[in-house]
């Protein structure tokens, strides 16, 4: 499998002033094309810099991928790092000028004189066409190697990468190969527990299994290299049993699925159609629940209709969230009440409060999805 990585280009991104989205897409896209990600490299706006990243990854991977850097000012240095990287002066392309002015006349304006400098390019560059900017692309090959130079821009980098990279890394590489991922989602059980019943299978090399925590859930990655889609999932499947027999009765759900969703359709299997929700210093939960409450409500009436479940009657639910500064710290206490069992659970939040709201939303469905499986 051939080997890939990413440079993204722009002291705005070191200094926390934008999120570096194109790093997830290019990384995203590079692993659905079959190429291993190995490295993701955030450089500011300094040529000497940028030139020795581009230089270091060339050297270990076939095709290296940039952006950012490439607009019509002083601090817009990608041009001049790749010549100076190549050890190849910049070179006046004069149908790259012409396509910059073409593309300024349909806008309706007219370039500036600084405008001319990204019609410059390394000696050894093949310039690409930006037909959604002003910012043409460019890529050099070294031996067997590739290094793309892309807009910082996302629109037009996704552009470019879609119609222009892509079909070149088609002609130029032979990958052999893709990378297809299930995600396991759970929730009532802490990264540290999942690693010590699963740990063994995190050594595999092919599937790899990892684990990524968020607030109050954790998920399990496994991810299959192979020649082919069905090949990887035959690789995926007995990884993913044994999974299940591990962890299964705190899974929530796979891949696309959400915890909120899952927790809605679980009420309605299990027949519940009457759910009163109750928070307090908790506003944020009001539009959650109001919705979940529309979601269960149409839902167990379209299935009762079709008699879906063989419900007989309805079951209640009341849920009651309620938060409170404690010490500095917030505690939450989660209640549930189906007129017959009373279950309470209560929380300590000790994170950023930037996490509060995913944190107790997490923590509430999870405490519901738990409760109703418990009761089979």
């Amino acid at each position: 499998m051939a080997t890939a990585e990413i440079i993204t280009i722009g002291t705005e991104l070191l200094l926390g002033a934008i999120t570096d989205t194109n790093a997830q897409y290019l990384a995203a896209i590079l692993n659905k094309e079959g190429f291993d990600v190995y490295r993701v490299t955030t450089v500011g706006d300094n040529c000497a810099r940028i030139a020795q990243v581009m230089k270091e990854a060339m050297q270990r991977s076939a095709l290296v991928i940039t952006t950012g850097g490439l607009g019509p000012t002083i601090d817009d240095p990608t041009r001049e790092a790749a010549a100076a990287a190549f050890n190849v002066p910049l070179v006046f392309q004069k149908e790259l000028w012409t396509q910059i002015e073409d593309r300024f006349r349909e806008l309706g304006r007219k370039p500036t004189e600084n405008n001319e400098r990204q019609a410059y390019l390394p000696e050894n560059a093949i310039g690409v066409r930006n037909l959604v900017g002003t910012a043409p692309a460019f890529y050099i090959q070294q031996d067997a190697s590739f290094l793309c130079c892309l807009p910082g821009v996302p629109s037009e980098m996704h552009f470019l990468m879609e119609n222009e990279i892509i079909p070149f890394i088609h002609r130029s590489f032979k990958t052999q190969a893709i990378l297809v991922t299930t995600v396991v989602h759970t929730i009532g059980i802490g990264e540290s527990q999942i690693d010590q019943l699963i740990g063994h299978l995190e050594k595999l090399e092919n599937p790899t299994v990892g684990l990524a925590a968020h607030a109050g859930s954790v998920d399990i990655r496994i991810t299959a290299k192979a020649r082919d889609r069905q090949t990887a999932k035959e690789l995926i499947s007995p990884i993913l049993e044994e999974i299940n027999n591990l962890v299964g009765q705190f899974v929530y759900g796979y891949d696309d699925t959400t915890l909120v969703n899952a927790v809605c359709d679980e009420l309605v299997r299990k027949g519940y159609s009457q759910i009163s929700f109750n928070q307090q210093n908790l506003s944020f939960l009001s539009k959650l629940f109001a919705d979940v409450m529309i979601k269960i409500h149409t839902s167990y009436a379209e299935n009762k209709l079709k008699n879906r479940y063989n419900m007989e009657g309805t079951k209640f639910l009341t849920i009651n969230a309620a938060a409170k500064d404690v010490k500095k710290t917030r505690e939450l206490t989660l209640t549930i009440d189906d007129e017959k069992l009373k279950a309470t659970e209560s929380h300590k939040f000790l994170n950023s409060l930037d996490d509060f709201e995913e944190w107790v939303i997490t923590r509430t469905m999870g405490f519901i999805f738990k409760y109703i499986n418990q009761k089979g």
